[in-house]
């Protein structure tokens, strides 16, 4: 519905347009236009008010407006830039190539806004950065210049080269035209071309292209240090004592090279130089330019590539040991760094030969814990026993560790989620998936290693309502309003009373007593959120109160990635019964790929099994901790 009312009313703008071309100075064509722009930036401004809501209940608004304006103003500024530097570069074209000119205005301006959106975050750590207190063996900087610094100097380096790249084909453009002739379309050399504004804006952009190429081998002297052109993760012997020099000396040969064409004296001498060798055409100056180019290309393919690849084939590799210890330790000393390892202290673990009745009993704790149940196994064993009803899912098991009956005990723990896509066909309304199925209802936990006569697990926790068997594990509050399955909007302390969970024939009701979610005080929230959900059957619904809060973006991984972007998440997130209360956790973890001389590492580590004739594979992922509260 919202959708239809968006269509119509920019219809209705589109129609005003159209009517002002038979009537002039009716001012239709003004109201027409206002009409779509205010119906773009309402909706829009619905979304925008939203979220800000949203944040604004979990106690993040300074976080929201932080990134908010980050990211608009970043966005606005990239436009500009892009804008501005292109219409500098762009400025001597003739009036008749305005339509030229029109369009690479538009494509900086946008190629500006979208380096802006995809760069803001990385200007955001370059602007709050932190010293690391640590530097570099090679080059001595420090390591906060490469975490935070040398991301946005790249993302940078990259948007200079696309603006100067487009300015540049934009002046070469300007110089021709098309005409047909026949059947055929021909290209001739426009009279601008011969126009000293064209000639000198040629060689400036041109100029322009290998200063910021300069630029770049100036970056990629830091890049050295994720070099893997040796045996190691870092700069090698060849790295330090070869490819270290020429990226210096073509930086500045490249940078002269750029500087030349800005000197009438050298460009003429070069036109020269090529008359000499029997270019006819060496007047034209993307003659010069072009073998300003190829000169360039092959320094760097020289210096670059050849010397160094003769360098590490020839003197290193048959003496790799001897060359490469030092830049092996360094690699070593910077991984350990970067993954905290620099901290693990090491102990000597006495090892013995024989295995004794003694060595169990001396060690109750491990061997009481070592795991006999697959997750896979207890998985299918909850859904058969434990599920209750249809509409109650687990959707995996977890292994953790508890303290109950005097030890310290691994555990296996499974949330039971509610699925209203699970109830009959004729149950599934809008009432009964919004208002009334609003939450899952408690845990099933278990031993790793005890089974019952029946070949069961030893249950800890089990049934509706909970049974706890310790009072360590005594779940007061089982409710469970956000999960990994749960993800669909509800609306709870609504007239209209929610399921809790079945109690044989009859059914037990629950009214939401928690602070989660927004509250739909008034009929502009209600309207706003009723549009933010695509639902415009909540906007007529009489259930809403003004008691009543609406629950959304209730799947951990996803609520938790709206509040915090920079944090890498494990895929698994599990649930914690503490103090009565049923905590989700999921760990997270912030990374980079800029840690100087680190090994990178990947980490998901696959493990393949066998289930039958299917194959399947486990991820298992490290992470540190980062928790949600249920």
């Amino acid at each position: 519905m919202f959708t239809l009312i968006f269509v119509l009313l920019t219809g209705l703008g589109v129609f005003f347009i159209y009517r002002s071309r038979q009537v002039e100075g009716s001012g239709r064509k003004t109201l027409g236009i206002s009409l779509i722009l205010s119906t773009i930036l309402l909706f829009r401004f619905l979304d925008f008010w939203g979220e800000k809501i949203w944040f604004d209940e979990l106690g993040y608004n300074d976080r929201f407006w932080t990134l908010f304006l980050a990211e608009s103003l970043f966005v606005v500024a990239g436009a500009l830039s892009g804008l501005g530097l292109l219409a500098l570069l762009s400025h001597h074209l003739p009036a008749s190539k305005k339509w030229l000119r029109r369009g690479v205005l538009i494509a900086g301006t946008l190629l500006g806004a979208a380096w802006g959106f995809a760069n803001w975050s990385s200007f955001l750590k370059f602007w709050y950065q932190a010293p690391v207190g640590i530097s570099d063996p090679i080059l001595g900087v420090e390591g906060s210049f490469y975490l935070f610094t040398l991301p946005f100097l790249d993302g940078l380096y990259n948007f200079l080269f696309m603006l100067v790249l487009l300015a540049l084909g934009m002046t070469v453009a300007g110089r021709y035209e098309f005409y047909q002739e026949g059947r055929s379309i021909k290209l001739y050399r426009s009279d601008n071309a011969r126009g000293k504004a064209s000639r000198r804006m040629l060689f400036v952009n041109a100029a322009l292209l290998l200063l910021v190429l300069a630029g770049g081998i100036y970056l990629d002297r830091f890049h050295l240090l994720f070099s893997d052109l040796g045996t190691v993760s870092g700069p090698g012997w060849t790295d330090v004592h070869i490819v270290l020099p020429a990226l210096t000396t073509t930086l500045v040969f490249t940078a002269l090279a750029g500087l030349s064409l800005l000197i009438p004296a050298i460009r003429e001498a070069l036109q020269h130089l090529l008359f000499r060798l029997g270019m006819r055409k060496a007047g034209n100056p993307l003659y010069v330019i072009a073998s300003t180019a190829a000169m360039v290309a092959a320094f760097w393919l020289i210096a670059l590539n050849v010397l160094p690849g003769a360098y590490q084939s020839f003197r290193v590799e048959p003496n790799e040991i001897s060359y490469e210890k030092p830049y092996i330790g360094h690699n070593i000393e910077y991984t350990r760094l970067g993954f905290g390892l620099n901290e693990v202290e090491s102990r000597e673990f006495p090892v013995r030969d024989s295995f004794s009745l003694d060595m169990v009993q001396d060690n109750p704790t491990i061997f009481n814990n070592i795991r006999l149940w697959d997750w896979r196994a207890l998985d299918a064993v909850l859904k058969q026993f434990q599920e209750i009803r249809l509409y109650y899912e687990f959707n995996d098991v977890d292994i953790d560790r508890y303290r109950y009956d005097d030890g310290y005990r691994q555990v296996m723990i499974s949330v039971r989620e509610m699925r209203a896509s699970n109830l009959p066909d004729k149950s599934q309304t809008f009432v009964n998936e919004v208002f009334k199925y609003t939450h899952g209802h408690g845990i099933a936990q278990t031993t790793v290693a005890d089974f019952t006569s029946e070949g069961l697990p030893n249950f800890l926790v089990k049934n509706i309502p909970p049974e706890s068997k310790y009072p360590s594990l005594k779940v007061e509050q089982p409710r469970i309003y956000y999960g990994e399955l749960t993800d669909d909007y509800v609306v709870v302390n609504s007239s209209e009373p929610e399921f809790d969970y079945p109690q044989g024939d009859q059914n037990e009701y629950y009214s939401y007593s928690g602070q989660g979610g927004v509250e739909l005080s008034s009929a502009w929230r209600k309207f706003l959120y009723a549009y933010k959900m695509g639902e415009f059957k909540l906007l007529l619904s009489s259930y809403p109160t003004r008691d009543s809060r609406i629950l959304f973006r209730r799947d951990i991984k996803r609520r938790v990635r709206a509040l915090a972007p920079f944090l890498q998440l494990d895929q698994d997130p599990y649930i914690v019964n503490a103090d009565g209360q049923l905590y989700w956790m999921i760990d997270a973890y912030t990374t980079s790929s800029y840690f100087p001389y680190s090994a990178p590492y990947n980490a998901t580590e696959r493990i393949q099994y066998k289930e039958g004739e299917a194959q399947e594979q486990l991820k298992i992922g490290h992470r540190s901790d980062f928790d949600g509260q249920n």
